[in-house]
């Protein structure tokens, strides 16, 4: 899947769970833009993504190390990305905002033909039995589709509160 894609389901996954969490506005916002940015950065060892053009050094890095789709596209990745997030007294709020952006990242890429190690150091490739081609229509499609159900769920909820606050 594309960045565009990865970011689309990534800002839903965490409108979803910054309208359920949150206490307030800014925290609404940091939990969807944690959730956001942690959806692209599995594609760090991908020295053409979005993340990968900002800190290419340490996507060369990482990608000799271990390859694309590996160790960042894994189960232990998200165990180490939640470890690292506590370790440096991170919110639990945001560690859990950090895990679902990584594991709509794997469950998305796991719709494509290349599958993700989820189980690495395991090499066996997981992937659905329907796949789409990275930048294809399909793509395309799901990024707009996802954009568009997070306005409803936005503009729902706004509707919902204001209603709320009125009676």
């Amino acid at each position: 899947m594309t960045g565009k894609t990865h970011i689309a389901f990534g800002v839903l996954i965490g409108t979803q769970y910054a309208i359920a969490q949150s206490q307030n506005i800014s925290q609404f916002a940091a939990i969807i833009g944690t959730t956001a940015l942690f959806s692209i950065i599995p594609d760090i060892c991908h020295a053409r993504s979005k993340l990968g053009r900002k800190i290419w050094p340490i996507s060369i890095l990482i990608r000799l190390l271990f390859g694309h789709r590996t160790v960042t596209h894994s189960i232990f990745f998200v165990i180490l990305t939640s470890i690292l997030l506590y370790v440096l007294q991170v919110e639990m709020i945001y560690i859990f905002s950090a895990i679902f952006g990584v594991l709509s990242h794997l469950f998305l890429d796991m719709l494509t033909p290349s599958g993700v190690t989820l189980f690495f150091p395991w090499q066996k490739k997981i992937r659905f039995p329907f796949k789409f081609k990275t930048g294809g229509i399909i793509d395309l499609s799901l990024a707009t589709t996802f954009s568009i159900v997070t306005m409803y769920i936005v503009y729902n909820e706004i509707v919902h509160r204001t209603i709320f606050w009125i009676k």
